[in-house]
């Protein structure tokens, strides 16, 4: 396993806080010139201040055209030798059936998801794989999730449908990348203490969000994914969490934050 990044070059998308925020600290601690992706160099400006080492581009992962800028300015330094790609998003409006009609995703949620979470994937591999098939060797690690190995109550209808077609996406690619020398890798992380956990339409409780993994787990696995030389799919789950999901059945002392349904139903699911 490479612990060591010194003279390498390595690129995080999601860059402005979070897991990517987390994973930007690590690489650079270890040596790597890192380029951090955010939507605005504003956003990027805390992660910037963790070291010398990280340098900050604006990139909207969703448009092919912003990703070619930025990928521009990481070539005048050289080729990426690694890219994370974290950048992902979620929305209150998950749901396609729900009392509340405010809840039920919206056909600019169901683009907004669909354009970041599976075509920003598709644009970053795209745009860093040239570069790295030219030099015949490159990782990429990209972060999908267990919402896309499973039912997840949590997640949502769009969300859940980004987070397949990602896992789909990446199973397929795997070994057309590696025919040209890049190490193809997915990290799914079980339910993550990110700042993507604030966009649900009830909050966790503090407890919840102690039991969650938390960002800086999910960047020293990310860490090590990336030193590997072999391809990788890790799933990393908090204790609590089964496999597959979080079904609303379980009993949990945070349960009610799913409020899936009317205040009768959930609270027949808590005590059956």
């Amino acid at each position: 396993m490479n612990t060591d990044w010194t003279g390498k070059i390595v690129i995080v998308t999601g860059g402005a806080g979070g897991m990517g925020q987390a994973a930007a600290r690590l690489f650079a601690e270890a040596g790597a010139m890192t380029f951090v992706f955010g939507r605005t160099i504003e956003s990027l400006r805390d992660t910037a201040k963790l070291s010398e080492l990280i340098i900050p581009v604006r990139c909207d992962v969703s448009d092919s055209a912003s990703v070619k800028s930025a990928l521009d300015e990481v070539l005048l330094k050289g080729a990426p030798d690694v890219l994370v790609h974290t950048a992902g998003i979620n929305t209150a409006d998950r749901f396609m059936a729900h009392a509340d009609p405010t809840r039920v995703a919206s056909e600019a949620t169901w683009q907004q998801v669909m354009d970041i979470n599976v075509l920003g994937v598709v644009n970053m591999i795209r745009a860093v794989s040239g570069p790295m098939a030219e030099r015949g060797h490159g990782k990429i690690v990209v972060v999908s999730s267990t919402a896309g190995h499973g039912f997840d109550s949590y997640a949502g209808v769009p969300y859940t449908a980004s987070k397949w077609a990602v896992h789909g996406l990446l199973f397929t690619a795997r070994a057309q990348l590696n025919a040209r020398g890049i190490v193809l890798s997915e990290y799914a992380p079980g339910e993550a203490n990110t700042p993507i956990v604030d966009k649900r339409p009830v909050l966790p409780t503090a407890e919840h969000r102690r039991t969650m993994i938390q960002c800086e787990d999910c960047a020293q696995t990310l860490f090590f994914i990336a030193g590997q030389n072999h391809s990788m799919s890790v799933i990393q789950l908090p204790a609590y969490q089964p496999f597959g999901g979080m079904p609303p059945q379980i009993s949990s002392p945070w349960l009610a934050g799913l409020n899936i349904g009317t205040a009768t139903a959930a609270k027949t699911t808590q005590n059956p």
